[in-house]
């Protein structure tokens, strides 16, 4: 049975005081080191958070600077090769017009040859016409 005496009044205010002390002591300055390292915790995920963020922003500005740089770069590629086929069909045109030039003066040498030739041909046929036909006729032809 239990005996309600003196000693257990004793020790109801000893376990009391205990308790007090050990809350002063040990308690709270845990708890309140808990309570730090929760805060830090949270503050240490709300940072993690925005950094995470603003990650996400630079990589999505970063996205849209090279799309943009790459329309950029196709852009002047396309101009580039737009204006290698002028020059090129510019090139080609004189080229064609020069060789038209040299064909047509070689064309104008080979007449004027040919009429010269024509001519050298007109002035022997003459005294060889008049040949043949005194060899066929056998007398002179005036």
């Amino acid at each position: 049975m239990i005996n309600l005496n003196f000693t257990l009044f004793i020790q109801v205010i000893n376990f009391l005081a205990l308790l007090f002390i050990l809350n002063a002591i040990l308690y709270k300055p845990v708890i309140s080191k808990i309570r730090e390292r929760e805060a830090r915790i949270k503050q240490d995920q709300e940072q993690a958070l925005e950094l995470e963020q603003k990650v996400l922003a630079q990589e999505n500005q970063h996205q849209a600077e090279l799309a943009n740089a790459r329309q950029t770069a196709a852009q002047e590629k396309g101009d580039l090769l737009a204006q290698a086929k002028k020059v090129e069909a510019d090139v080609l045109a004189k080229a064609r017009a020069e060789a038209g030039k040299i064909v047509d003066e070689m064309k104008s040498a080979i007449q004027a040859d040919a009429a010269d030739a024509r001519k050298a041909l007109k002035a022997q046929m003459t005294p060889l016409a008049e040949s043949i036909a005194e060899k066929l006729l056998g007398r002179k032809v005036a």
